[in-house]
């Protein structure tokens, strides 16, 4: 395995104590302070689940865009968690790991500096989420609820490791296109959605994403978007 691992006890977010240091590393807390999820919403990270970062190498040509790795992250969970069987878990666009409705996991990438990005995950595993049902949109759950099997967080992290490294080459090596069959797997059902942007409210049925990760919809009369992901400020399911 090439990742090099360093663990603390507490920290503001991993994604802060990750830009300092090399690619292939991962940085694992025991709790976060200020973790963070996309547009700086909160992110409650309790001792118990799983709250890392892990480095990967950018490439320099820029041949595939970097836009596109919370997806690249999101298929390495899922693979990582196939041998659970959990019922239910999907992607949602771009960067949720849920069950059903209910969020078990969340990714942030960030790019730190050209030659690199940190991934962050941050995953309810057997920390305390019972005080949040009332405070997010999304209902927690952990994995030690999902399956009698759940992996201890040390382990859990090395598997995720594992995984993103395998898909980031294949990534690399064949482009968002080597990803489309385990990401069209992996958003389950196509469903009627919202993606709010600071000017305007688009709706239809989510049905992929393009090259750069942006999300496609179908609308009522048939006819397909493309609505650039960096002018999304959420994409809110219908039902």
């Amino acid at each position: 395995m090439k990742w090099k691992l360093k663990e603390v006890e507490s920290c503001d977010s991993t994604l802060d104590e990750a830009r300092i240091l090399s690619p292939w590393t991962i940085v694992r807390a025991e709790r976060q302070l200020k973790g963070r999820g996309r547009f700086n919403r909160e992110w409650v990270a309790d001792e118990g689940g799983l709250w890392a970062s892990y480095n990967l190498p950018l490439d320099a040509q820029g041949r595939h865009p970097w836009s596109f790795l919370p997806l690249v992250a999101g298929v390495a969970v899922i693979e990582a968690l196939k041998e659970f069987a959990i019922e239910g878990m999907r992607l949602r666009w771009p960067n949720d790991l849920l069950v059903g409705r209910a969020k078990l996991a969340g990714i942030l990438v960030e790019r730190p500096r050209g030659e690199m990005a940190s991934v962050g995950i941050g995953m309810n595993v057997h920390n305390t989420v019972v005080d949040y049902y009332d405070i997010f949109s999304d209902p927690p759950v952990r994995m030690e609820d999902l399956t009698v099997q759940c992996p201890e967080v040390d382990s859990l992290c090395a598997m995720i490791g594992q995984s993103l490294a395998s898909t980031f080459d294949t990534f690399l090596t064949g482009g968002p296109e080597a990803l489309e069959e385990e990401l069209n797997a992996a958003w389950g059902s196509s469903k009627p959605v919202v993606a709010i942007t600071d000017s305007e409210r688009i709706c239809g049925y989510f049905v992929g994403v393009t090259s750069d990760g942006s999300p496609i919809l179908r609308r009522a009369d048939g006819t397909r978007i493309e609505v650039p992901g960096i002018s999304i400020v959420r994409l809110k399911e219908l039902i």
